[in-house]
């Protein structure tokens, strides 16, 4: 394990050798809370609305998500860059996840809100925080839709990418909307995807009657009730049987990811349901966020043999609740089941892992393992909430 950041002296440069830094890199410690309304101007200047004055909610939503969570890690806290003045000009979040491989747990971190000051970036303040992260006392290293720049970045430190799980699947449920959707999404005009929606909408009804047809998910042969986090903790045994990698869930992390996600109402209507077979057993559940647009899948998951009955509830409920489409991670459970209900497969920014073990690395490539968007931090609101 390395020593923690704070060390002052020898032992302090000695730790930052570990994490793969120079010593002369004095400005990286850990964030405090104290930090955070700082934290908070940079990230709204670089990533929001470029004024240094963010909303009050904006640092509270930090506070929640990096020391309030019931799985904060002291020893793998987000990173700042001090210029030496109390100036922070970096920073780099960090959300620890606990995960059982092989029957032990191991600590798996998910860097993100990776931001600098535009005049530091000549200095490579990114490229320290990121090697510093990297070289943390964490068993793996995650990160969701990477950029080229920094996929390179990983893949020159030892980092490997996830192919499968940087694969986007898309079911479209009414071919019109989501079309105008997409290229406005591309666009980034979500205001005016939202004024156009009626039109879309009238359009959609022009579709030929055989076209719907075929888009018209399945009527699933199942019942589907909210899911709780107990409900997911009975059903965990079962779903991942036959895994050797998979978060190690208990009931105050769930609960309080499930209340920080419903809190995301730019994303849509969080739902989330337990399914059950026609004899009323458990069989799998499903989180995602149901938007008149483009619905987005954060986790699911079933028994052997039931992931078909599962996504069938999953897109019927998309469809009888409006859905234009609905987009998902590709996991390699899911692969022939998605393809066999006319998903479209695309490119979704990369997936990347790092760790020291190659036992670890060849579990998280490989189809024994449940690791979903609900795991890691591409469901937050850090960029997409107003957070007033």
């Amino acid at each position: 394990m390395s020593a923690p950041l704070t060390d002052t002296g020898n032992g302090r440069e000695q730790a930052l050798l570990r994490r793969g830094v120079s010593p002369r890199v004095k400005g990286i410690r850990p964030c405090e809370r104290a930090d955070l309304p700082k934290v908070a101007s940079l990230y709204e200047f670089v990533m929001r609305s470029g004024t240094r004055n963010p909303p009050l909610g904006l640092a509270q939503y930090f506070e929640r998500t990096f020391f309030d969570c019931p799985w904060a890690d002291p020893e793998i806290p987000p990173l700042v860059y001090d210029d030496g003045s109390g100036r922070i000009i970096g920073f780099l979040g960090s959300h620890v996840r606990r995960v059982l491989l092989d029957g032990h747990r191991i600590r798996v971190a998910c860097g993100g809100q990776l931001v600098v000051e535009p005049e530091a970036r000549t200095s490579a303040v990114g490229a320290f925080l990121f090697r510093a992260y990297l070289g943390g006392p964490q068993d793996v290293t995650i990160t969701d839709g990477a950029t080229e720049n920094l996929r390179r970045m990983w893949a020159a430190s030892g980092g490997e990418t996830a192919p499968l799980k940087s694969i986007a699947w898309t079911r479209t449920l009414r071919p019109m909307r989501y079309g105008g959707d997409y290229l406005l999404e591309r666009l980034k005009r979500p205001a005016l995807a939202k004024r156009l929606r009626p039109l879309w909408k009238g359009l959609d009804r022009l579709v030929p009657g055989a076209i719907k047809s075929r888009l018209r998910p399945t009527r699933p042969q199942t019942s589907a009730e909210p899911l709780t986090p107990r409900a997911l903790l009975e059903l965990v045994p079962f779903v991942t049987e036959s895994l050797r990698c998979y978060p190690d869930y208990d009931e105050p992390f769930l609960s309080w990811l499930f209340a920080e996600m419903a809190e995301m109402k730019s994303r849509g209507t969080l739902v989330r349901s337990l399914v059950r077979n026609n004899g009323g057993q458990p069989i799998g559940w499903y989180v995602y966020y149901l938007h008149e647009g483009i619905s987005q899948v954060m986790h699911v998951a079933a028994r052997r043999g039931a992931i078909e009955d599962v996504l069938d509830d999953l897109l019927h409920h998309a469809y009888v609740n409006g859905s234009a489409a609905v987009r998902g991670r590709l996991e390699p459970q899911l692969l022939g089941p998605l393809s066999e209900r006319r998903c479209v497969f695309s490119f979704d920014g990369s997936t990347l892992i790092y760790t020291r073990s190659p036992v670890a690395l060849g579990a998280l490539l490989s189809s024994q393992c449940m690791l979903a968007r609900m795991d890691g931090e591409s469901w937050m609101g850090h960029h997409t909430e107003p957070l007033a």
